[in-house]
């Protein structure tokens, strides 16, 4: 009996995760037009960001993260950062740990 109960608790410490952010889908990415996706239409596809920062001349810096921690495993992550002018994408790019 101790020995399955080890056993069983042992399996629920691997497989336990823990996130931080929303993941964002590849197909989403496919829908980002340069000089016509707005603010509202990043929104709408990826929620709010993580963070947004203005910059001078109608510019400014939008970022979604996501990261998971697995127990017993190695943490990984993705950043999608997309920069404004405007109101509209002028560039961006994903980054994953």
């Amino acid at each position: 009996m101790f020995k399955t109960i080890v056993i069983v608790l042992c399996l629920m410490l691997v497989s336990c995760t823990a996130s931080v952010g929303n993941n964002f889908d590849d197909s989403e990415l496919a829908k980002i037009k340069y000089d016509v996706t707005t603010r509202q239409d990043l929104i709408a596809m990826f929620g709010q960001p993580s963070s947004e920062t203005p910059f001078p001349e109608g510019q400014s810096i939008l970022m979604w993260t996501w990261s998971q921690a697995k127990t017993m495993s190695t943490t990984e992550g993705r950043t999608l950062t997309i920069r404004l002018m405007n109101g509209k994408v002028k560039s961006y790019t994903v980054n994953k740990t």
